[in-house]
């Protein structure tokens, strides 16, 4: 997905948001707001957005000198997640479908994202994910592939957000019950609330699965940059997950095969979605519509979807 006008006031209200958090000198919060609007002046609008947002929070790090400001606020989206967690593996338990509620609850807990939003109710968004439908749903296709997945198939599954993390650990330690090598990956720098290596270390992750930094500080994953490790991983899975606005941003048109479970949060991501598994804009506006789409390869996309 390339980066399209929409963005550009987007990466300034970001910065807003950042330098208020960073530091409380308001000349530096002006600078940072400067040097971002410069930025912005001459991106290259053939990249996605994720990759021209690392030079967005890179340069505000460098003005504020506070390289993660989200520290606190991913700490405390871990604990309150860890919190509702033993409540939802009892609920998950309960259900007739365990593993396509697991799917929802991770799919909802996508709505904790600073990046695309700046206020948002992850209590309301997690019930609403209990019974809202999906605006793209080939949740039964996924279903089916993770049910087949005998012993030592290779999963790799690409983490979003802290908090977020703890959600799609329903997910993990399913796919971890029936005998399939989980990979998660993690990024390799803060930027913005994305997971880092310490959010999946405090839901316990690194106990049954393995933790990969994609070797970067981009809120997605933007193959022709990440780290060797990642990319093996990624062209040697039986299958892939990927959470997220900034992964789907990243590799919209990657040639894998690649399961999206996400929260529409914006309405470039929403229009670039629809295009993609040819549906109607109408469906996809960007307030936090559920999705769980089968991405089939730039190759054969155009074959149509499942």
């Amino acid at each position: 997905m390339k980066t399209a006008m929409e963005c550009l006031p987007c990466y300034l209200r970001q910065a807003l948001q950042v330098v208020r958090i960073s530091t409380t000198d308001s000349q530096l919060q002006l600078a940072a707001l400067r040097r971002v609007a410069a930025l912005t002046s001459a991106m290259d609008m053939e990249h996605t957005p994720p990759e021209n947002s690392v030079s967005v929070y890179r340069a505000i790090a460098e003005i504020t000198g506070c390289p993660d400001p989200y520290l606190e606020v991913k700490e405390q989206s871990n604990k309150k997640a860890l919190a509702l967690l033993p409540d939802l593996r009892q609920e998950v338990k309960r259900a007739a479908d365990p593993l396509a509620l697991a799917l929802r609850l991770a799919i909802g807990g996508n709505i904790i994202d600073y990046g695309a939003m700046h206020s948002f109710d992850v209590d309301a968004a997690m019930e609403y994910c209990l019974s809202a439908p999906f605006a793209i749903d080939d949740s039964q296709h996924l279903l089916q592939r993770l049910r087949g997945l005998g012993p030592g198939r290779r999963v790799l599954y690409l983490a979003d957000n802290a908090g977020e993390i703890v959600y799609d650990s329903l997910v993990i330690e399913a796919l971890v019950a029936q005998g399939c090598e989980v990979t998660v990956v993690v990024k390799s720098g803060p930027i913005i609330n994305d997971a880092l290596v310490a959010d999946a270390h405090a839901c316990g992750l690194e106990k049954s699965v393995r933790i990969l930094e994609n070797g970067t500080a981009c809120p997605g994953t933007p193959l022709n940059i990440c780290a060797p490790e990642l990319v093996q991983a990624f062209n040697e899975a039986d299958l892939i997950l990927s959470k997220g606005q900034g992964n789907f941003e990243t590799l919209s048109e990657a040639g894998a095969e690649i399961y999206f479970l996400l929260t529409v949060k914006c309405s470039v991501v929403g229009a670039h979605l629809a295009a993609i598994a040819k549906r109607s804009a109408a469906v996809l506006p960007g307030k936090g519509e559920l999705v769980l789409f089968h991405y089939r390869g730039n190759s054969s996309q155009d074959e149509g979807n499942s």
